[in-house]
């Protein structure tokens, strides 16, 4: 699984599927307090198919790797945004979420079958060694 990521003042914003407003506004995603930065600067949108970044009409402009864009403009990870002086980075991290599953071999052998959960727990509630159960009894 993959997380995109937006670094702005040493700092690290998720950017989760839908739309990231960056703005002057404290009702933007992510506020950036400066005279030059409009109160709705740009959006970020981020997709199953990838990201991209529009300007809404600012007026001191948006600006991807040093150029400024108009309308919306695909962004990549390393890309460097740019409003009102203030640069930001999208990284892309890369992370296995998923549960991890142990796997065991399979053999021509016959095992017998774990023991049942009841009598598992009626030993445990006798006197004496806890019994541990092998990796070939566990499901």
């Amino acid at each position: 699984m993959s997380s995109h990521w937006l670094r702005f003042q040493d700092m690290r914003f998720p950017l989760r599927l839908g739309e990231t407003l960056l703005g002057r506004s404290p009702y933007c995603s992510i506020v950036v307090n400066d005279g030059l930065v409009s109160r709705q600067h740009a959006a970020i949108r981020v997709t199953r198919d990838g990201m991209q970044i529009e300007d809404l009409g600012s007026r001191n402009g948006t600006f991807v790797n040093h150029r400024r864009i108009s309308g919306t403009h695909v962004l990549s990870p390393g890309d460097r945004i740019d409003i009102g002086g203030h640069p930001m980075e999208i990284e892309l991290e890369f992370r296995d979420d998923r549960p991890h599953r142990e796997t065991l071999a399979v053999t021509g052998e016959y095992q017998p079958p774990p023991p049942d959960l009841d009598d598992t727990l009626d030993t445990l509630t006798e006197p004496g060694p806890i019994p541990v159960l092998s990796k070939t009894a566990r499901r």
